[in-house]
């Protein structure tokens, strides 16, 4: 049996998940460009293959219609915005996703973008690598406002971490663990309520199409004026022009962002913005979150095939 990794760092800390794969009677192939494989790569990769380790490459209807012999989709990650999720269903395929795998490397990296933007720390560090002496009035996170759009996993636990900021927290979410609200004291509120009274805000759902985009232009105006914005999920949440319109016009104090509205790709307007801060989607690349999805990828199809 073969199965194929999209995912460039799969493996990247520790030759075990591959070991693994193929001590159970596996061929790997793995992705040796160093990068996202196209949708036409992906055609001629995904033939042959009983099962795929996949990062964030499209998984259409075009691919999966060229997956003659697939079994099992094994993501390596959570989201799953770029696969027809319906059409595997229909062709039969299974679907796994690494659950949990990530949680705490997200969430440490919202917080830290929170606080990268708020107290300028990259751009006062561009400012010093330039021979500049600039000091900006920053933003307390401390005892302020945070809305939190998504109380899952990441979003939990980004709350957690922001009590230690002695912070109100407000969130919203399809559905609320109540053990966890009375056990932390987040508030539950609606959007409107979020967007009106908090100092933050960061973005822990789905970008489902109820939810594309969430923030638009009426969404913005409800916001404070100097309200930070951090998106660790979807960059497709977000309106793109009514996010740059408000930065341009000095409505928000800053954006910080890990996911972007193409990847890989240079957003040249936001990023001339000088309160935006930019990551190359690496929240889920901590050392830690790289080696649990490896290891629960390849046991989501170990446990497929009963090996």
């Amino acid at each position: 049996m073969k199965v194929l990794v999209t995912s460039k760092s799969f493996g990247k800390l520790s030759k075990e998940p591959v070991r693994r794969l193929e001590e159970a009677g596996f061929t790997v192939i793995l992705n040796d460009t160093g990068r996202l494989l196209t949708e036409e790569e992906m055609v001629e990769a995904i033939q042959g293959m009983d099962a795929v380790i996949l990062g964030t490459e499209v998984f259409n209807r075009n691919v999966i219609d060229h997956a003659d012999r697939l079994k099992i989709v094994s993501r390596y990650g959570v989201g799953l915005d770029k696969i027809d999720v319906d059409y595997l269903e229909e062709k039969g395929i299974a679907l796994r996703i690494a659950r949990y795998a990530n949680t705490n490397s997200v969430a440490d990296h919202a917080v830290g973008l929170m606080l990268s933007v708020c107290h300028n720390i990259t751009r006062s560090d561009a400012n010093i690598r330039a021979h500049v002496w600039k000091k900006p009035i920053a933003k307390d996170l401390y005892q302020s406002t945070v809305g939190i759009l998504g109380l899952g996993a990441i979003g939990k636990a980004v709350a957690r971490r922001l009590k230690g900021f002695d912070c109100r927290i407000l969130a919203f979410d399809s559905m609320y663990d109540e053990e966890f609200l009375k056990e932390t004291g987040v508030q539950k509120a609606d959007i409107a309520e979020i967007l009106e009274k908090s100092d933050f805000l960061t973005l822990h759902l789905p970008a489902l199409p109820e939810f594309s985009p969430l923030l638009d232009a009426a969404a913005f105006s409800r916001l404070k004026k100097d309200a930070v914005i951090v998106n660790t999920a979807r960059a497709k949440l977000i309106d793109r022009n009514a996010l740059y319109d408000a930065l341009h016009k000095g409505q928000l104090y800053g954006y910080g962002s890990d996911v972007h509205f193409m990847e890989p790709g240079f957003d040249e307007e936001l990023i001339a913005c000088e309160h935006t801060v930019l990551t190359p989607h690496i929240a889920a690349s901590s050392a830690g979150a790289i080696q649990r999805m490896s290891d629960i990828a390849v046991e989501n199809i170990l446990e497929y095939f009963g090996l």
